[in-house]
C-alpha cells in the first residue's frame, strides 16, 4: 500500500521503557555534581577564590544541563507512550467500524 506505515508496538513499547529508564539517571549524575567547590581545594594561591567560582559556575551549568536533559528523555518516554496509546485506539476503532460494516 503506497503512503502507508507499519510499526511494531512491541518494538516502540520496549524503546519506550529503555528510554524510561535511562531518564533518571540524568538527574542521578547531575544530583552528584557539587554545589559549590571550596576555594582550599585548589591551594593557597592568590587565584584559588577564583578558580573555585570558576568551577562552581560550571558545575551549576552542568547540574543544569543534565536536568534538562532528564526532562527531554523523560518526554520522548511520553511521546512514545502517548503513540502506542493512539494507535491502539485508532486500531481498535478501526476494528470495530469494519465488524459494524460486515454486520
Amino acid at each position: 500500500m503506497s503512503g502507508s506505515s507499519t510499526y511494531n508496538a512491541t518494538d516502540i513499547g520496549a524503546a519506550r521503557q529503555a528510554i524510561g529508564a535511562e531518564a533518571g539517571k540524568f538527574g542521578s549524575v547531575g544530583d552528584g555534581i557539587p554545589q559549590n567547590v571550596d576555594a582550599g581545594m585548589f591551594g593557597t594561591l592568590g587565584n584559588s577564590g577564583a578558580v573555585a567560582s570558576a568551577v562552581s559556575a560550571l558545575c551549576a551549568s552542568l547540574r543544569s544541563e543534565y536536568a534538562k536533559a532528564e526532562t527531554l528523555v523523560g518526554a520522548i518516554e511520553r511521546a512514545l507512550d502517548a503513540n502506542l496509546t493512539n494507535n491502539s485506539a485508532t486500531e481498535q476503532n478501526a476494528k470495530l467500524s469494519f465488524q459494524n460494516q460486515q454486520a
